[in-house]
């Protein structure tokens, strides 16, 4: 659920990143595809980087 979240929210920015590249036509909506693709990846890529460190950081857990 957290990783929807953000994905969600890019792509209701992809109108913004159609304006940033210069693409006015509507036929270019099936670029949203690799858009989302790429930015689910490096939203996974980042959290689970992000998760190992906070592992690595914690000290251990003692019983």
């Amino acid at each position: 659920m957290k990783k929807i979240v953000p994905l969600i929210l890019l792509m209701l920015l992809y109108p913004l990143f159609l304006r940033l590249v210069h693409i006015q036509d509507l036929r270019a909506i099936p670029l949203i595809v690799p858009y989302l693709l790429g930015r689910l990846s490096i939203i996974v890529i980042v959290s689970e980087i992000g998760s190992f460190v906070l592992r690595k950081l914690r000290p251990p857990k003692e019983q």
